[in-house]
Parts: structure tokens; sequence; C-alpha cells
């Protein structure tokens, strides 16, 4: 499919972004917003204790979940839209915060009755406050997925960080004001993650002026349906990182989902690096001029992948019981063998990222989806079985098992790929 001419900004963007530039820079700020992310963790679990901690990431858990649910895969397909078409971005980016927008008020009010059935009626009224962040939340993706896509990955790793920023000040704040309860603490990271809202805006209106935004309908045929085909994908890998959160709010102690809860926050510190590397790949792969190109792009991320994270995963395990128990405290000290256990399934669930963001990349968004299916048939078969048994400790090994399956049919795809590719059949452009 033919490119469309760059914008003149464009130029300035791609000139400071090489692909090691952008790599590192995008790892130097997942870094930071995974170190953010970890204080924040910290703050929450001394704050709170293990009972509240627990009560605290359900909450976070079935809130990321109904972000997850409105996206529709419209955050994805902006990316991909606005490298491709970097002219039309004014009507992408109106267009997309329009659906997102529209998707979060159905999503509030589904939601509202749900709240003490999903997590019990001692924290439904702190968990429909917060289901406020939802609208904050797929706007600001929205808004950041237009950067990513021209390239700016400057303004876009900004968005992250003040984001991120935004969770360890509400946490703060609510320590700092001596507010204890679950019920404070997400009021406050409620008001911060608004901030966060308004400097995406800010970010994105210095890229595209107000005059430019604008809602259309020939703009939303293509969006949804790139997005739809990568929304199931999208789904299924969330589902399959999260699964084992959601159940295990109805099947162990709240103590025991705050225990689980810190093993992953501790091993998804090295998810920051694969993170960056399938960003950057995502954005360069959408901009290449060919499907061998992209597949390039697949090899040099994974190689890049490959050699910062395996030293990271073994000197996280080394240090594991002395960095949750000096961090967290000694009442988390059972979060170490689940955590090693994620780790090791860290690596496939980064490499996975890595390969289906340039599949979409690739203008093929639906075919993640049965790489993902695979991994979430194994968890939904497994975990039932293995959490009775084994508990959070069961739980992390269906996440290895779930992420290697997700890998195997992934290395599957891309197979097929090359043979398509070696026998001079490039694939159908998406846009229409």
């Amino acid at each position: 499919m033919p490119r469309a001419h760059p914008l003149p900004f464009r130029v300035a963007a791609d000139a400071v972004a090489s692909h090691h530039q952008a790599v590192a820079f995008s790892v130097v700020t997942n870094i930071a917003c995974m170190g953010m992310a970890g204080i924040a963790s910290m703050l929450a679990a001394r704050l709170l204790g293990p009972q509240g901690r627990g009560q605290f990431a359900a909450i976070m858990v079935w809130t990321s979940l109904a972000s997850a649910l409105g996206d529709l895969g419209i955050s994805q397909s902006c990316s991909y839209y606005s490298a491709r078409r970097p002219r039309e971005t004014g009507a992408i980016a109106g267009t997309a915060v329009a659906f997102s927008l529209a998707a979060a008020a159905v999503l509030l009010l589904f939601l509202e009755p749900f709240g003490a059935p999903l997590l019990g009626p001692e924290i439904a009224g702190a968990a429909r406050i917060y289901f406020f962040s939802v609208p904050l939340s797929m706007g600001m993706t929205c808004l950041s997925s237009v950067l990513l896509g021209l390239g700016y990955f400057a303004r876009f790793n900004l968005i992250k960080t003040v984001q991120a920023a935004g969770y360890v000040a509400g946490i703060g704040s609510a320590w700092a004001a001596g507010s204890i309860h679950v019920g404070g603490v997400l009021k406050s990271m409620l008001l911060f993650q608004a901030v966060s809202g308004v400097v995406a805006i800010i970010c994105s209106r210095a890229i595209i002026p107000f005059s430019a935004w604008r809602i259309s309908v020939v703009i939303a045929r293509p969006l949804l349906s790139y997005g739809i085909r990568s929304y199931a994908g999208g789904l299924f890998w969330l589902a399959n990182g999260r699964l084992d959160q959601a159940l295990l709010v109805w099947l162990v102690p709240m103590q025991q989902l705050g225990i689980y809860a810190v093993a992953v926050s501790y091993s998804g510190f090295q998810f920051g690096i694969s993170g960056a590397v399938a960003t950057v790949a995502f954005s360069r792969a959408a901009r290449a001029d060919s499907g061998e190109a992209t597949r390039q792009e697949l090899w040099r991320g994974m190689k890049l992948y490959a050699v910062l994270t395996l030293p990271l995963a073994a000197a996280m395990v080394w240090l594991c019981r002395y960095a949750i128990t000096t961090v967290y405290g000694v009442a988390f000290a059972d979060a170490c063998r689940p955590a090693c256990i994620l780790l090791l399934g860290g690596l496939f669930l980064g490499a996975n990222y890595v390969s289906s963001n340039c599949l979409r990349a690739d203008g093929r968004p639906g075919a993640p989806v049965l790489a993902e299916a695979a991994g979430l048939a194994v968890t939904v078969a497994a975990l039932p079985w293995a959490l009775p048994r084994w508990g959070i400790t069961g739980a992390a090994w269906v996440s290895v098992a779930s992420y290697a399956a997700t890998a195997a049919a992934l290395a599957a795809l891309w197979m097929v790929r090359a043979q398509s590719l070696r026998r001079n059949r490039p694939a159908a452009g998406v846009w229409t």
C-alpha cells in the first residue's frame, strides 16, 4: 500500500528517533515508570497492610479490565493510522477520543450496579468512585497513541511518566493527609490522574492544533475495522495477565491476594524493557515500506530484548527475597516464590509483546488473536485446577504455561508470514 507523504513536523521527529535512541529513551522512561509503580506499590502495602492491599489490588484489576473492555482496539488503531496517514491525524484523534468517551460512559452505567457483587459491599463505594478513572485513562491512551504513531517518543513518554507519577503522588498525598483506608487513597489517585489528563491534552495540542480535531465518519470506519480485529487479541492478552488476580479475588483470602499482588509488582519490573522495545518496534514497523522491512524490525527488537532482559531477570531472581522483604516488609516474604516463577513467565510475556506488536504493525491486527487465545485456553483450563491445590504458587506456574503457549503460537504465525514473503505475496492493506 502506498504511504502518505509525511507532514513537515514528522521530519524533525524522525531525525532524532533512530531505533537505539528511541529504545534507550523508552527504556529509561519505562524504568522510571516501573520504579514509581514499585514505590506506589510499596506505599500502598505499608499504608494499607496485606488486607487493604488486597482490596486495593482487586479494585485496580477490575478498573484496568473495564478500560480494556471499552477500548475496542481504538488506541492501537490510532497508532497504526497516525503512522500510515499523518495528514489525517486531527480526524483520527478527534474520532478516537469521541469513541473512547462514549464507550467509557456506557461502561460506567454498566459498572454502577455491579460494584458490590464484584468486589463485596466493604469496598464497593470506593470502587464506584475510582471507576471514573476509566474515561480519563481511555482518553489519555488515545492521545498518547497518536503521538506514538507519529514518532513523537519524547511526548509519548512524558505522558506515561506523568501518569505514573500521579499514582505515587496520589498514594503519598493520602498518606500525608492521614487517610489510611482504601477509599481515601483512591480519591487522591483520581485527582492526580485528572492532572495527568490535562498534561496529555497539552502535549497533543502542541502537535495537533485543536482546529484540526474533528469527528469523521470516513475515518471512523477503518479505525473500528482495524480496532475490532485487534480488540480480541488485546482482551486475551489482558486476561492472560490479569485473570489470575481477578479469580483470586473470589478464591483466596484478601491477604493472599495482597501477597500475590506484590509478587506481580516485583516481577513486572522486567516488563519495562520489553514494553519499551515493543512500543518502538510497533511505531517503526507501522512506518516501514514493506513486509520484509517489518520483519526486520521484529528481529531487531527481539535481539535487543534478549540482550537487555535475560541478565536483568537473573539478577532479580538472585535479589528477590532481600528486595521484597526490604522494600515491602517481612509480612510479604511469602511473595518471593511466586515472584521468581513470574520472572520466568515474564520472559515469554515480553517476547510476546514485541512479536504481536509487529504483527499488528504489519496490517494484521487479528493475527495475534489466535496466539493469545491459545494462551488464554491454558489459563482457563489450568487455573481452577491449580489454585485449590497450590494457591498463589500454582497461579504463577499457570501464567508461565499460558505465556509459553502464546509464544509458540506467535512463532508459528511468523513462520507462515516468512513463507508468504518468500513467495512475494504482500499482505493487503487495511485502509478502506
